[in-house]
């Protein structure tokens, strides 16, 4: 029976057995090995591993010396296995609920070429709770994560990033089954896409001005140039890799949610074993800020080398640990659960300052520069605190001029990249710093200060120390954000 990696096996009950014909003297190495019922092992390319989930009973050889050639050849086949199959931070998980023995089936997804790092990160939510509902009604699909790059905001041109430059890929897996771009093509050997889908809303809008939870297959209402039907496929961006072609291309006008996308694709798409969405961010969250929305950015730890780099800033710079500060949490995300309160956070108070395209867009919602030092100096005196962190996308001189109108005893830390890290891993530096300050001050509307407090409500820090924001001059209780506190499995639903 050939490996198979399609859904989980749930009644594992017999052994797991590894065997091989040894090329030195036609010798039958075999090794039983018990299997919990709940274990899916991964299936590999290697030709000397086969699964057998018979009843199987060993037959220890009596001679001392083949016995220990057993041992050993088994521990050189399971670390060939091990790493041919798994490369670090990428393998696919096999949840322990999954309940479907179907064909695996692909999920591709894209957004607009002009949203940037944070918001793609809140689409990633969406899409991923898609796949949990088609999970949920039988179907096996894997949610392939496409590639960074391109973004408008990065200052450095990056293509082809994987998510696990940003993200602990394996802890994506405890919500749903992830797979690289770059994996799936391997995967797939290259081969064409079956499908994209390319969505939009209605040419007239919403009907009576109403909106409505609907979708249909219309014209296009703009054609992206970046979409060529070229002898009889269609070629795409596809993440800036070559060769790469879908067979069908169709536009799509919905109005709608994760719940909603899942319906169609279950409806009218399932039959394609690899699908493209594009245009992700035109679906919305079926409840916004509910569990399962809580659940998929809990799942979205950090990649750990840049938890590293910024808890070794906060221990040298800013004299801040998790074990002093409160919080240390478990190695997964789903034994983690921390009450408000629990978390105290470093002797910093952080405040996330947006400028560039903000002081022209946002010019109405934000400070000025004097306005924003005049803040900064209120927050801490009322913390009794000395030391600020600045996350800012401002220029130098903006910095320069802000500092200068700090008292002269307020220390001001920033992180500097030394060219080491791309766009994307330093932004999640910063926040992550942020997330670990006993105050945070975000900018209004911006999706980078949304995950800083999302990331501090996770590590439990009171509502009052996170959701903060900038006021504009003259307004000294402008709206604050709203407060979309965590929201457990256990706890009651706010719909």
């Amino acid at each position: 029976m050939s490996p198979s990696v399609t859904g989980r096996e749930k009644n594992i009950e017999h052994k797991f057995v590894l065997s091989e014909l040894s090329r030195r003297g036609g010798v039958l190495l075999s090794v039983a090995i018990p299997l919990s019922p709940n274990i899916m092992i991964a299936g590999t390319k290697l030709d000397f591993i086969t699964y057998h989930f018979d009843s199987y009973q060993q037959k220890w050889l009596s001679d001392t010396k083949m016995y220990w050639l057993q041992l050993a050849s088994y521990l050189l086949y399971y670390l060939l296995f091990i790493i041919n199959c798994c490369e670090a931070n990428e393998s696919i998980a096999v949840l322990a609920n999954d309940v479907s023995r179907d064909e695996k089936k692909f999920l591709i997804y894209d957004v607009n070429y002009g949203e940037g790092f944070n918001l793609r990160r809140d689409v990633f939510m969406r899409i991923a709770n898609t796949v949990r509902i088609l999970r949920e009604r039988g179907y096996n699909y894997v949610l392939v994560l496409p590639p960074w790059g391109g973004l408008y905001h990065w200052r450095k041109h990056h293509l082809k990033v994987p998510w696990s430059k940003f993200f602990h890929i394996q802890s994506i897996n405890e919500f749903v089954p992830v797979i690289e771009f770059h994996r799936f093509l391997k995967e797939t050997n290259y081969d064409v896409i079956d499908e994209v889908l390319y969505l939009q809303g209605y040419a007239e809008g919403w009907t009576g001005g109403k909106y409505e939870i609907k979708y249909d297959q219309r014209n296009c209402i703009i054609n992206d140039p970046h979409y060529k039907f070229i002898g009889g496929l269609w070629k795409g961006w596809f993440f800036s890799f070559e060769n790469i072609y879908a067979r069908k291309f169709s536009c799509i006008s919905i109005q709608g949610d994760s719940e909603t996308l899942a319906n169609m694709i279950q409806r009218d798409h399932h039959h394609a074993n690899s699908l493209m969405i594009d245009r992700a961010e035109t679906v919305l969250h079926s409840h916004f800020g509910d569990f399962y929305y809580w659940e998929a950015r809990r799942s979205m730890r950090y990649a750990e080398h840049l938890r590293l780099v910024a808890d070794e800033f906060r221990q040298k710079r800013l004299n801040s640990n998790d074990r002093r500060d409160g919080t240390l949490i478990s190695d997964s995300w789903k034994t983690t659960r921390k009450e408000h309160g629990e978390a105290q956070g470093g002797d910093y108070i952080c405040v996330h300052w947006r400028r560039r395209d903000f002081v022209r867009s946002h010019s109405a919602d934000i400070p000025s520069i004097s306005g924003t030092a005049e803040q900064i100096v209120v927050i801490l005196r009322k913390e009794n605190l000395t030391t600020l962190y600045l996350c800012t996308d401002a220029s130098t001189a903006e910095v320069a001029t802000l500092t200068s109108l700090l008292p002269y005893d307020v220390q001001v830390e920033r992180f500097l990249n030394d060219s080491s890290l791309n766009d994307g891993e330093v932004s999640i530096v910063d926040q992550w710093i942020c997330a670990h300050a006993r105050y945070f001050i975000g900018t209004h509307t911006s999706t980078f200060s949304y995950r800083i407090q999302e990331d501090r409500e996770i590590l439990g820090f009171e509502p009052a120390k996170t959701f903060n924001r900038l006021c504009p001059d003259g307004e000294t209780d402008c709206e604050q954000p709203a407060k979309w506190t965590i929201v457990y499995k256990e706890s009651p639903s706010r719909y």
